[in-house]
Order: C-alpha cells, then sequence, then structure tokens
C-alpha cells in the first residue's frame, strides 16, 4: 500500500513540471531567457538505488542538454536555436545509471535590451570583417606592385623621393632605396617558392595516401588512368617509371600494372 501511495505521489509530481532557466547562447555573455516544461519517470527495473531527489536530477539533466545546444548558435538565431533544442529533447533523455527518463519542450525569448545588445555586436563585427577585408584587398594589390618588375621600383623609388633629394649625394641614396627594393623583391619570391613547395608537397601527400589504401589490381588500374589523363590535361608527363614510390611501398606502380597483361 505504501509503495502504490509512492508511485501515485511520483506521477503527480512527474506529470507537469516546468522551470525557468538563462541559456547561454555563441555569443559569450547573451543569453536566451527559456522556460521548460518537462516530466520524469523512474526505471523501476533498475538494479541502482532510486535518486534521491528525481526532480532536481531531471532539471539538472535537461539544463546540461540544452545548455549544449544553446552554445552552437547565435542569440539573433532564436527560431533555429528552439527548433534544436526542441528536437534534441524529443528523445528522451537518462541519466548516466539509467535510472530516470526525461522528456520535455522549451520555450526561449530574447529580451529587447539583450537583443539590442546583440544587434550591436552584430554591427561592430560586421565593421571590422569590412575593414580586414578592404585592408586584405590593399595588401593583396601592394604585393602585386611589389612584385612588377617594371613599376614595382619606380613606386619604391617614387615612396622614398624626399628622403633621396634631402642633403646629400642622390645618386647614393637611389642606390641605397634600389638595393633595399631588391633585398624586398628577394623575400618575397623565397616566400612565394615556399608556399608553392608546400603546396606541392601537399598535393604529393594526398597521391600517397590515395594509392597506399588501393589494393585491388584492377582498382589501382583505373586510378593509374584516371591520374594520367588529369596529368596530361594539366600538361605534365605521364606517370610512368617515375612513378615509383607513390604508394609508399617503392614499387613501380605503372610496371606492377603492365605486368599484369
Amino acid at each position: 500500500m505504501i509503495w502504490i501511495l509512492d508511485w501515485l505521489k511520483e506521477r503527480r509530481i512527474s506529470d507537469r513540471r516546468s522551470f525557468p532557466t538563462s541559456l547561454e547562447s555563441k555569443d559569450r555573455g547573451l543569453h536566451y531567457h527559456a522556460v521548460v516544461c518537462y516530466r520524469w519517470r523512474l526505471d523501476p527495473n533498475s538494479p541502482v538505488p532510486r535518486p534521491l531527489a528525481p526532480d532536481a536530477l531531471a532539471r539538472h539533466l535537461l539544463r546540461e542538454e540544452l545548455t549544449s545546444v544553446a552554445s552552437k548558435y547565435r542569440l539573433l538565431d532564436r527560431a533555429a536555436a528552439a527548433d534544436a533544442m526542441n528536437s534534441t529533447l524529443s528523445q528522451e533523455l537518462w541519466d548516466h545509471e539509467r535510472r530516470i527518463r526525461v522528456q520535455g519542450r522549451v520555450r526561449i525569448r530574447v529580451p529587447k535590451l539583450t537583443r539590442e545588445v546583440a544587434l550591436r555586436r552584430a554591427e561592430e563585427e560586421e565593421a571590422l570583417r569590412s575593414a580586414h577585408a578592404r585592408e586584405t584587398v590593399e595588401l593583396e594589390l601592394l604585393l602585386d606592385r611589389l612584385a612588377d618588375p617594371v613599376l614595382g621600383p619606380v613606386w619604391w623609388v617614387s615612396r622614398y623621393a624626399d628622403l633621396q633629394f634631402a642633403t646629400g649625394d642622390p645618386k647614393q641614396k637611389v642606390n641605397s632605396v634600389l638595393d633595399a627594393f631588391k633585398k624586398l623583391q628577394e623575400t618575397l619570391h623565397a616566400a612565394r617558392v615556399d608556399q608553392t613547395s608546400d603546396e606541392k608537397l601537399l598535393v604529393r601527400r594526398k597521391i600517397e595516401e590515395v594509392f597506399s589504401v588501393i589494393e585491388d589490381k584492377e582498382t589501382l588500374s583505373l586510378a593509374l588512368q584516371v591520374m594520367n589523363r588529369t596529368m596530361e590535361y594539366l600538361g605534365i608527363h605521364r606517370m610512368g617509371s617515375n612513378a615509383a614510390g607513390f604508394n609508399g611501398s617503392g614499387h613501380n606502380l605503372e610496371q606492377e600494372r603492365r605486368a599484369e597483361f
């Protein structure tokens, strides 16, 4: 009889419950205001002891799950965040020991003052992105100018014209300016060569990864044909006797393919 009364009490408590909570969004310091409606059931077949505070445990599980989802969305994406949260809660939640099963749904809102702060942040971020993009374009144009063998030296000398025609020997100062420009061009050229080498090394590694996992001979033959067609399209010599070691084994893949016929 006592067990039945406890069961009825738990059922009454767990049927319709709700609690308010604050969920931090992806925007640091900005929170959704949420109201979570939920219900829970204890698993009578669980071998571990029943939780002493099942209602608090249920709320904790819901907060943990909703906090994880809310942190992935910007504050102004309220509708998408709400859909994601309720999609998560559409599946039953269990505690680690599977003693309690929790179901719920959530309603979230964004207070007016918080929304205004989020809008100001968004405007400031957009201004920063625009300034960064403008600076990037300016630097790219400057790089093109410095790499130009004709306009580059002219622009460089023009930039330091005041220094060249100050007191002293102009010829010596012009030579110094041009030497500095030559050194700058050599540095830029070396950087570009290093970048190209890194890209080629990356491509080679990717090719090696592809060939290293191919075990079927027919698939290997097809891969070689595709690779050769691609290289011909790019104006590169076909993979032949110089293609040894692409699969990391040190064997000549093309010769292996021909030996099969």
